[in-house]
């Protein structure tokens, strides 16, 4: 079954070390400047440029600018772009972020098309990713229960999808990071988790991929009616449908996302996930 993009976009990112330390009179020496990064983000936009922007920790969810852009799947991409720059430059990494929309991209169309829905052997892997590629990929359908048998397929479809996806993506050098579905609060089984599940299947399968945007949003159900845990943002901040987190949300959302990104760059020994050389064929 084809998962599909609820809208499909690319960032490339290039990252440059944040301008550090005063470059004293060292016999005339320049500091040297850290290698680049690129980042390629696939998937939904995280954030909604038509959302009520909430000032959060350093930095501010949507640019007035670009929320006065007319509305559209472009403006939410820019609207993510714009958030994730922020909270990068308040965490002392400079992100030069530009965006192209992609309607109608889908995961089982990219690994159907390009990889012909077959990963890679063994031998093709490469051990040291040069690149960075953040997805936010969502099953074909985000309402129904991930105990529907009809989505339960979708999902293990999606696990085998990122599975392949993210194998060819170590075979070109490219490391994998996975934004962990926000829990929504329509239902014990959303999709949003069978969405997870999904994507911890393909990790349990081999898929290297490393998990990163998790927030504290977190349901208890009695009685069929979402309970929100005392530390967790409450159902209000999830529309009326219990499937859409606002301006709020999606800011603790960014802002982890950032956390990961900026400690990985900092750090890029650690950072990557595995190659994925020893993956299950």
């Amino acid at each position: 079954m084809k998962k599909t993009l609820a809208a499909a976009f690319i960032f490339a990112v290039g990252l440059a070390a944040c301008g550090g330390g005063g470059g004293g009179n060292d016999g005339g020496g320049t500091t040297p400047t850290a290698k680049a990064l690129t980042i390629s983000m696939y998937g939904k936009p995280i954030v909604s440029s038509s959302s009520t922007a909430v000032a959060h920790a350093q930095f501010s969810l949507i640019s007035a600018a670009v929320a006065a852009d007319a509305p559209s799947v472009a403006s939410d991409a820019q609207a993510t772009a714009k958030s994730l720059t922020d909270a990068l430059a308040a965490r002392g990494v400079t992100a030069e972020i530009t965006t192209q929309v992609m309607d109608g991209a889908a995961l089982h169309q990219i690994v159907t098309t390009e990889y012909n829905g077959k990963p890679p052997t063994v031998d093709q892997f490469k051990t040291d990713p040069g690149e960075w590629i953040i997805v936010n990929f969502q099953l074909d359908d985000m309402v129904t229960p991930a105990d529907d048998p009809a989505q339960q397929v979708a999902m293990k479809q999606f696990a085998s999808d990122l599975l392949v996806f993210s194998q060819w993506a170590a075979v070109a050098g490219k490391a994998v990071f996975v934004v962990t579905p926000i829990q929504t609060c329509d239902t014990q089984n959303s999709a949003s988790m069978g969405l997870l599940s999904a994507m911890q299947s393909a990790f349990v399968d081999g898929a290297p991929i490393r998990f990163i945007g998790g927030t504290p949003v977190s349901f208890g159900f009695l009685s069929g009616k979402a309970v929100p845990s005392t530390t967790s943002p409450g159902i209000e901040h999830f529309g009326a449908d219990c499937r859409s987190p606002d301006a709020f949300v999606q800011n603790l959302q960014v802002d982890s996302i950032a956390d990961s990104i900026a400690s990985a760059y900092k750090d890029t020994g650690a950072a990557a996930p595995a190659s994925g050389a020893s993956a299950t064929q």
